[in-house]
């Protein structure tokens, strides 16, 4: 955007008749380094001290800024995860719990402990998958929409593998405790308690 400076000046409400970035070209590209130094002396000790640097340096922390931010997303993913796992799990044992009578059932009719352990993984399974293919869709479908503004977000197919991935994984380790419950269930205490509640 061009604008003409006193008219955007006399406008704004804050920081009045300062300048937050200058572009400056020189005509050799070996005098850099010293037209740098020299503008950096002119306002060394200043209240506005300024910083030039070349356009590679101010790319290179650009990505260094972006490098930190990615840092910042993969903690918050990873804290949402362990937060996650803690959650599904603690649900996943009230809803075995509250099915122990459906899978004492199960234990009488003949399934071994170890058909009602991959019952119940299996059950997880499909409820993750389900979860992690409507929230992958969900972003692949979106992905394009904010890339109008967002120039170079896109959905590889590695990432909706990871997903895919992941979503399995998150599923497994959440229902291990629950469904190990459930095949070690004892039917007779299992339905005996039951009548009693």
């Amino acid at each position: 955007m061009i604008v003409s400076y006193p008219y955007f000046d006399e406008a704004r409400v804050q920081k009045k008749g300062t300048v937050n970035h200058f572009n400056v070209a020189v005509t050799d590209p070996k005098l850099a380094a010293q037209v740098a130094d020299t503008i950096d002396a002119r306002f060394a000790n200043s209240s506005h001290e300024t910083k030039t640097e070349s356009l590679r340096e101010l790319a290179q922390a650009s990505m260094q800024a972006i490098g930190d931010f990615d840092f910042l997303i993969r903690a918050v993913v990873g804290a949402v995860l362990v937060a996650l796992l803690f959650a599904t799990t603690t649900m996943m044992v009230q809803s075995i719990h509250e099915r122990t009578p459906e899978l004492a059932v199960l234990k009488t009719v003949g399934f071994s402990d170890r058909s009602v352990f991959l019952f119940v993984l299996a059950e997880a399974v499909a409820v993750f998958l389900a979860g992690a293919v409507c929230g992958l869709l969900l972003a692949t479908l979106g992905l394009p929409l904010a890339a109008r503004f967002v120039p170079g977000l896109s959905m590889p197919g590695i990432v909706v593998a990871m997903g895919l991935g992941l979503g399995i994984l998150v599923a497994v380790v959440s229902a291990s405790i629950p469904a190990v419950l459930a095949a070690r269930m004892q039917v007779a205490a299992a339905l005996a308690g039951h009548r009693a509640a």
